[in-house]
């Protein structure tokens, strides 16, 4: 869709936007209004700003705790935090009991052994009507608290003094809390409209919001439920090699936080021998190796000026350390929560969820676990301190100052986070130049490419992949770079390889789709250049040993390193990540049956995509347009529609019309379909492996 010059500009600033405080309905009815010939795109983004800007201006108007003065900055600051982590526990307890109920409800109609995803996928019921995952309530309890505590910290306050709790009037604070989670779903609805083409229908009493690019959509849940799905499978997978390390006698390099103590009025954190861990020690330690991709290897051990010479690689070990100590308050704090549920006088109790961690505590302990110096130490926990500073964000920065030296931790957020998508958070925080990650990502995926086809008894004598910084220069046209080249038999497999942040935002949604939309461009460019000019190509590729006839067969490929977009061609090319890649040249793919809370029940489980080298050239444009593996994640999508509250009774409501994915079914593996087929063909056949007891 051609972009009108209102939403350009909106889009680059030239005009401001609903969350800009330059805005004003006048001043921007008037931009509108000087620029020529507005589309129906420009239209829809005036109209939705005029709304938005009404909605977010409201919230603000009733935000009275916050700002107040005459409560405390720590006051307040303590009381917001007890709330959420308050309401962190009761998540907790609303999610067992609705998985109790799934397991339940489960075994009375099937006995299959596979079923975490779906298990992962229930919903709990929230006053207001609407059903909400887990997840995205975890999610709105650390955004919702996020605007208040901004918006106390952004003065800049004193926070000497003693909290008085008493003063609290509970419900407004979690009135507060609500709007926090309102506003911040407003201002994502925003970005939305303005980046990803969301249309507003005024109704009336009702807007509703509904999204104009499907594909979009599609791509990102799609992206967000494998993405959970790898990461379940390998965390059980690291788990068992992590449990055959450890009874050879391997340690964890860092040391785990043992305790928690007063002496007088110091707190003290201890710390445990080396070698002596805990399952949630163990836990977060599958959690930074998951997050630490391959690529990133001297990324993560390079000396970085903004955090005064420390590296990545040891900010992920303080962050697991500092995540230690805050769930250790977090398992203290939820043993009383068991004797609160059901008491009256809120007052009395609610504080205690804002359990405090001293910072000097913090910091000895860490240079002892870590092994750095006092300064590194100081300098380490400062940085995973919110003060509400642009850039910042609670995932990131955990702990929140409510003291000269003390800080209470965000329970939701060191809880079960997206280490991988904080990894990218600090890389940008702390300056890393994160386009140097193209090249090692480049270089990464040629050398799985490379190593699956000399390890294959059925690829190697067939196939060949060019090796280094591949440039094409055909006598009649433009030289084209390629970032992957490879061959199967007599097809030539020729692909952009993308290095992209996974995206988390709207923003950064748009973003991708036109990174993933540019490489496609390339990839049918730089495909047309080597199919258009065949017999300098077979000269050139026969120098790395690749031997193809006048009549081979060119497929362009987009390769990313998210999950987003996977599984959903841009532009009729094939999008794939590393892991369906890797899996067809591997020429299986492995499942894991997963009984819940018994590892030693697990199996694994095996497709094989083909059984010789003609197969596997045949099948392999198929497999790569439609992964087999995708097809339940994209038949899982469906439409949702979110209600948009109103903040009073001056403010409108809405609805939003949205996309979700409930992964469908079992995996690949574990399906009893012999006739499921790659390309489509019902009578090519898939052979399914029990392959081998984990024990």
């Amino acid at each position: 869709m051609k972009m009108g010059e209102f939403t350009k500009r909106v889009r680059s600033d030239a005009i401001a936007g609903p969350l800009r405080r330059a805005f004003t309905p006048d001043r921007w009815n008037r931009a509108f209004g000087d620029l020529p010939a507005p589309d129906a795109e420009d239209q829809d983004i005036h109209a939705a700003g005029l709304v938005l800007h009404e909605k977010l201006g409201t919230i603000r108007s009733i935000l009275k705790l916050s700002s107040s003065d005459e409560i405390s900055a720590t006051t307040k600051l303590r009381a917001f935090l007890a709330l959420a982590n308050y309401d962190f526990f009761v998540t907790r307890d609303k999610t067992d009991l609705a998985i109790e109920r799934f397991k339940t409800e489960r075994a009375a109609v099937s006995q299959e052994l596979y079923d975490m995803e779906e298990m992962a996928a229930v919903k709990l019921s929230l006053p207001g009507g609407a059903a909400w995952m887990p997840n995205e309530v975890v999610e709105g309890i650390v955004d919702g608290i996020e605007l208040p505590i901004r918006v106390v910290l952004q003065a800049k306050p004193d926070l000497a003094g003693n909290p008085r709790m008493n003063r609290i009037q509970w419900d407004e604070a979690i009135r507060e809390l609500n709007l926090g989670v309102l506003y911040r779903f407003a201002v994502d609805l925003w970005d939305d409209c303005l980046w990803n083409s969301y249309k507003m229908i005024d109704t009336g009493p009702v807007k509703v919001f509904v999204p104009r690019e499907v594909d979009v959509l599609r791509a990102y849940r799609t992206g967000l439920a494998r993405r959970a799905s790898l990461s379940m499978g390998f965390n059980i997978q690291a788990t068992q090699f992590q449990r055959e390390a450890f009874a050879q006698g391997i340690r964890l390099k860092f040391r785990d936080v043992c305790g928690i103590e007063r002496r007088g009025k110091r707190q003290v954190i201890k710390v445990a021998k080396q070698g002596v861990s805990t399952g949630i020690l163990e836990q977060l330690s599958i959690l930074r190796t998951h997050a630490a991709e391959p690529y990133y290897g001297e990324l993560l051990e390079e000396r970085l000026e903004a955090l005064h010479g420390l590296t990545l690689s040891t900010l992920m070990d303080a962050w697991t350390f500092i995540s230690r100590a805050a769930q250790l308050l977090a398992k203290s704090t939820g043993e009383k929560h068991t004797q609160n549920v059901g008491k009256d006088r809120v007052h009395t109790w609610m504080p205690e969820y804002a359990p405090t961690l001293q910072t000097g505590a913090l910091e000895d302990a860490l240079a002892i676990a870590a092994g750095i110096n006092k300064a590194e130490a100081r300098r380490i926990v400062d940085f995973f301190t919110f003060r509400g500073m642009a850039g910042q964000e609670l995932w990131a920065q955990p702990l929140v100052p409510v003291g000269p030296d003390k800080v209470v931790p965000v329970f939701a957020a060191v809880a079960s986070p997206n280490l991988r998508r904080l990894v990218d958070v600090w890389m940008r925080q702390t300056g890393v130049d994160l386009a140097r990650r193209g090249p090692a990502f480049e270089t990464h995926i040629q050398e799985l490419v490379i190593d699956a086809i000399q390890s294959s008894k059925l690829l190697s004598p067939v196939a060949a992949c060019i090796t280094g910084d591949y440039t094409f220069r055909p006598s009649g046209s433009r030289d084209e770079q390629i970032d992957l080249i490879f061959s199967i038999g007599n097809t030539v497999f020729v692909a952009e390889a993308k290095c992209i942040l996974e995206p988390t935002d709207a923003k950064g949604l748009a973003m991708h789709r036109k990174t993933v939309l540019g490489a496609a461009e390339q990839a049918l460019r730089k495909a047309k250049a080597v199919e258009d000019n065949r017999i300098e190509f077979i000269g050139d590729a026969r120098r790395f040993g690749m031997n193809l006839s006048e009549d081979f067969k060119v497929e362009p490929l987009v390769i990313v390193s998210t999950s987003t977009h996977v599984g959903i061609a841009a532009l009729t090319v094939p999008v794939i990540d590393e892991h369906i890649l890797g899996r067809f040249l591997d020429g299986e793919l492995e499942d894991i049956a997963y009984q819940p809370g018994d590892l030693a029940s697990s199996k694994r489980f095996k497709t094989r995509f083909y059984s010789s080298a003609a197969e596997a050239e045949e099948r392999a444009p198929g497999y790569f347009a439609s992964p087999p593996q995708m097809k339940r994640f994209i038949d899982g999508v469906r439409a949702r529609v979110v209600p948009l509250y109103a903040a009073d009774e001056r403010d409108w409501a809405g609805q939003v019309v949205t996309m979700e994915c409930v992964a469908g079914g079992v995996p690949l593996s574990l399906q009893e379909q012999p006739g499921l087929a790659i390309n489509g063909d019902p009578a090519t056949t898939i052979v399914h492996e029990n392959h081998v007891d984990v024990q």
